[in-house]
């Protein structure tokens, strides 16, 4: 049941998540009810205001690795990605002191998309998540460097556009950990709340797309990139992972909030 079908009898005050259907309702020339009073109006945009859906991820699958010249196999690991909303890395790396060069460098990336529900009305789909990112380290070296970053793109009309596409997506919303240097017994982890909204039409499926990225810098010396190490979406309010949390506002309701000054 999503926010504009749940049903309403006469017996009870409007739920919250009528309220959009109400006020994108064509008028009618029946004689109008009796509606609520201010308070129980406000009441009810207050409540609105605290309501999110929930909507599942795909499973993350990996877009990209990029290893030093030469190496045959990434010595950057990942293991195989479930519908949990999480990306896992292991690795184990050695470069002998002898070596010339410059620094060995390892990428990789991980992508998820979601197609939004179709939207009964103008108006604006917002969303928020959280993302969250671990990693642990030991390693004795010149250089031994981990990070990690997120990227986020939405686009109005899965049917027309990507969201890997979208303005803005090539740089990262977030990097969770920059520059995590290893050794002994390291144990990073970093939290951010990503929110944002954008304009659709009626009829139209909005489409969100979110990309993981590990990056390792290393140079003369080992190093270890330990089970429990990896990045994660969840909703932004704690739980479990693997979802977002959207809802949706036609024009009339943000005409309404503007009219109020919210």
């Amino acid at each position: 049941m999503t926010m504009l079908d749940a049903p309403r009898s006469a017996d009870r005050a409007l739920p919250a998540r009528d309220l959009a259907a109400v006020l994108t309702a064509p008028p009618t020339d029946a004689a109008p009810e009796a509606g609520p009073d201010f308070d129980a109006l406000r009441a009810r945009l207050q409540a609105w205001l605290r309501e999110w859906d929930t909507q599942r991820l795909p499973a993350f699958e990996q877009a990209r690795t990029v290893t030093p010249a030469g190496e045959r196999h990434s010595s950057l690991r990942s293991a195989p990605t479930r519908t949990d909303g999480a990306v896992r890395i292991t690795a184990s790396l050695y470069d002998a002191p002898n070596r010339q060069g410059e620094p060995l460098a390892w990428s990789r990336n991980w992508a998820s998309a979601v197609v939004l529900p179709t939207a009964p009305a103008d108006g604006r789909v917002f969303y928020r998540f959280r993302v969250g990112s671990r990693l642990v380290l030991d390693g004795r070296a010149e250089t031994a460097l981990a990070s990690t970053s997120v990227h986020v793109g939405v686009a109005p009309d899965a049917a027309s556009a990507s969201p890997f596409d979208a303005p803005g997506f090539a740089t990262p919303v977030v990097r969770p950990l920059v520059g995590v240097e290893a050794r002994e017994d390291v144990d990073a982890r970093a939290e951010h709340d990503v929110e944002g909204s954008i304009a659709v039409r009626a009829g139209q499926s909005p489409v969100l797309g979110i990309v993981f990225g590990a990056d390792v810098v290393f140079r003369d010396g080992w190093m270890r990139v330990h089970e429990g190490s990896g990045l994660w979406v969840g909703s932004a309010g704690g739980g479990p992972t693997g979802s977002i949390e959207i809802r949706f506002a036609p024009d009339a309701l943000l005409d309404l909030f503007g009219e109020a000054g919210i």
